[in-house]
Parts: C-alpha cells; sequence; structure tokens
C-alpha cells in the first residue's frame, strides 16, 4: 500500500532473516518501503536480505535502505531468490556477506528474474572459508537460468579473504545466467586479479546448458575488464567500458537491446547517468 516502515531491527542466529524470513512460491511482497533497517544473522547458513532472507515469490516496487549482513548470504532486498522476480525494486543499504553478497540478491538460481531494478549502496565480501565467494554490485552470484533486465549499481563492491572470489560491478558470476542491458558506475569494484570485472567477475558456461549471454551491458570504474574470467565460451558477450563519461550511447545501445527484448522497461539520460522508467 506505499507504506514506510522505519527502524526494523533482526539480529541473532537466524537462517532466514529479514521483514519476512522466508516465502513460498505463492508469496508476492510490493509497495512497500523500509527505512533505516538493521538486519543481520551470524548463522553460517544465513540468508539474509532487507524484505526477505529466502524467497521463491514475487517482490515488487519495494526499496530498502540500512544494513544488512550475513554469515554466508546477504542482499539488500532478498538473501536468496530461487525462482520467482523481483521487479522495480532499490536499495540503498550497506550489503556485507562471507559467502554471497549483491546489492539487491546475493544469489539467485532456478530461473529467477530482476527487471528494473538498482542499487546504490556499498556491497562487500569477507570470505573465511576455502570455497568460493561471490560480490556483486546487483547480485553476488546469477545462477542458471536467471536474468538481469535493466538493473545497475552505483556504490562499491569490495572482496577480501581466502579461497576463490569472484568480484563485479554487476555481477559477482553469471553463471548460465542472461544479463541484458544491465551497468555499474561511480563506485570502485575492487578484488582479486584475474576474477574481478566491471560487468562480471566470472562468466561461466556449462557447455551443455544455454546461458552465460551478456548483451549490452557498461561499466564505468576501476577493472580494465568488463568479465574477469570468461569460463565456457557464449555465444554473445557485449561489455563496454565508458571511458568519456558520456553515457548517451549506452542508453541507445541499452534501450535497443531491451526493446529487442520486449521489456517495458527504458533507461533515460536526464542527469550524469542513467535512471529507469517503467
Amino acid at each position: 500500500g506505499g507504506h514506510t516502515i522505519t527502524g526494523l531491527t533482526v539480529t541473532g542466529s537466524n537462517e532466514y532473516a529479514g521483514l519476512f524470513g522466508r516465502i513460498g512460491s505463492g508469496g508476492k511482497v510490493m509497495n512497500v518501503k523500509l527505512e533505516g533497517v538493521q538486519i543481520e544473522s551470524d548463522n553460517e547458513m544465513s540468508a539474509v536480505g532487507g524484505v526477505v532472507g529466502y524467497s521463491y515469490g514475487n517482490i515488487e516496487n519495494c526499496s530498502v535502505s540500512g544494513s544488512v549482513s550475513s554469515n554466508s548470504t546477504a542482499g539488500g532486498v532478498v538473501g536468496a531468490q530461487l525462482d520467482g522476480s523481483i521487479t522495480g525494486c532499490n536499495t540503498s543499504a550497506t550489503v556485507k556477506g562471507v559467502a554471497y553478497a549483491g546489492g539487491i540478491a546475493g544469489f539467485t538460481n532456478g530461473g529467477a528474474s530482476l527487471t528494473g531494478c538498482y542499487a546504490t549502496g556499498s556491497v562487500s565480501v569477507e570470505n573465511n572459508t576455502t570455497s568460493a565467494a561471490y560480490a556483486g554490485g546487483v547480485v553476488g552470484s546469477n545462477g542458471a537460468s536467471s536474468t538481469l533486465t535493466a538493473c545497475y549499481a552505483t556504490g562499491s563492491v569490495t572482496s577480501s579473504g581466502s579461497g576463490t572470489i569472484y568480484t563485479g560491478g554487476v555481477t559477482g558470476t553469471n553463471d548460465c545466467g542472461t544479463l541484458t542491458a544491465c551497468y555499474h558506475a561511480n563506485g570502485t569494484v575492487s578484488g582479486p586479479d584475474g576474477t574481478t570485472g566491471g560487468v562480471t567477475g566470472r562468466n561461466f558456461k556449462i557447455l551443455t546448458w544455454d546461458g552465460a549471454v551478456i548483451t549490452a551491458c557498461y561499466w564505468r570504474s576501476n577493472p580494465d575488464t568488463g568479465i574477469g574470467y570468461n569460463e565456457g565460451g557464449s555465444t554473445t558477450i557485449e561489455t563496454t567500458k565508458v571511458t568519456d563519461g558520456d553515457w548517451q550511447n549506452a542508453v541507445t545501445q541499452m534501450n535497443a537491446a531491451l526493446q529487442n527484448a520486449g521489456s517495458e522497461w527504458r533507461y533515460e539520460l536526464t542527469g550524469e547517468l542513467p535512471t529507469l522508467k517503467k
């Protein structure tokens, strides 16, 4: 109903933490604003998000500010999104995770879709295990058949610690997923050499699967490469660095890709950076 919840605090050792801990495939959360949240869990299997920790459902037109932290998976809006959708959501929350961290979602899989979303807060992963970890401005790990369409991030994305860490301005890794007309700008992207990219730290395709397709994606940050590590190949990889501060060509190309994809979202350039309209 467009209402605002202020100062929501969830702490402890919950496996799932957020305004809602977990929602199923029939669940829908829409038109709610969360301001000044502090949501965290020290559970080593936790999924933590501003709106919901673990979701199979649909999240629409929600916003989050404050901080979200997990000893495993953290996202500004959703910790882990499996199937379902996140549409028209935004966050300025600071997000910290150990295994997965993303401005909008820490982890997506199972055909989840993110559309028309943006994150402006900082994202960080500090891995304390020997397993791989993932940090992304929009999504930490974009998994099988999952899609990001018209999503962007403007906050810093950083990673540190042990194990292999994939760090990207949009996604830490794009594992057999699809990125269309997404970008990262302003904030720095900092992580290990060879697994850090302005768009994604890794683009991964299992040869028998579809996906790992990146179309009309842009970045303006410190990495020299859009993809830190391309593994398995792909039919389409389009990443371009904006070096002169002029985003007009990027907007034209991203909007063409959105039109070709049949999306109702478009970018407009009325200030320094592109913004979204539906």
